[in-house]
């Protein structure tokens, strides 16, 4: 019996350090300076294809060729507004929050969160990634 139990935890602890090795997904701000935020699902994030597309396409923190998640969050009285978008590399998870900011030039992209890349993610024996939705 003490030999079953002995095995059965050090499976557990195999387990729990799996567990640990595993990447997770950034959970992204529910509020910023008090409004509450409701963010839509991760996509894809549009391909953009020009002379420089690899820069704008890959992640310069891991070299991921891209695309890039990209979320938007809605916020406001009413009916709530496009307010919010996210930005995240489906490889490394380094993830940037902005607020969208109008003004006569445009549109104007203010960072309110950054979550640095995760470097120990490694994909796993087959080289499947893991899905990006989370």
């Amino acid at each position: 019996m003490t030999t079953e139990l002995e095995a059965l935890r050090a499976e557990n602890e195999q387990l729990r350090a799996q567990l640990a090795a595993v990447r997770t997904v950034p959970e992204l701000p529910a509020e910023h300076q008090g409004e509450p935020i409701e963010w839509r699902r991760w996509e894809q994030a549009p391909v953009i294809q020009c002379a420089r597309a690899d820069d704008l396409n890959s992640c310069p923190q891991c070299d991921h060729p891209g695309p890039s998640m990209l979320a938007f969050g809605l916020a406001g009285p009413g009916r709530p507004l496009l307010r919010y978008q996210a930005h995240r590399c489906p490889h490394c998870q380094e993830t940037r929050v902005y607020r969208r900011d109008r003004d006569l030039r445009g549109l104007d992209l203010v960072e309110i969160a950054y979550w640095p890349p995760q470097r120990d993610y490694q994909p796993d024996v087959a080289g499947v990634v893991e899905s990006a939705d989370a």
